[in-house]
């Protein structure tokens, strides 16, 4: 029978113990949602761009597009904010937090 394998994960996923799994796993997540936060940040801010300049002058539109717009701006200022405390804890306690080493005589 032939084993459904994930070629996105590394071959020795399974030789890891519990804990450095979890933490290559909340990496992974962490990693993924940042890239889809990205993203998302591209397409709103086009899209509120596209709907600035389709309003003609109608209020309602030009308030919705700015608020789309400020909307997608922090949603960017909270993912660089997530990536530098990310840094940050780095830089302070010498540890890659989103690929984890763990010693082995614990």
């Amino acid at each position: 029978m032939n084993e459904i394998v994930n070629t996105s994960l590394p071959a020795n996923i399974q030789a890891m113990k519990p804990a450095e799994g979890l933490a290559f796993y909340i990496g992974i997540l962490w990693k993924s949602v940042v890239t889809l936060g990205g993203v998302a940040f591209l397409i709103f801010l086009i899209w509120g761009g596209i709907e600035w300049l389709t309003a003609a002058g109608d209020k309602g539109r030009l308030e919705t597009a700015h608020k789309m717009i400020t909307n997608a701006l922090i949603g960017l200022a909270v993912l660089v904010g997530s990536y530098a405390i990310a840094f940050f804890i780095q830089s302070a306690f010498k540890i890659n937090i989103l690929a984890p080493v763990f010693p082995n005589n614990l």
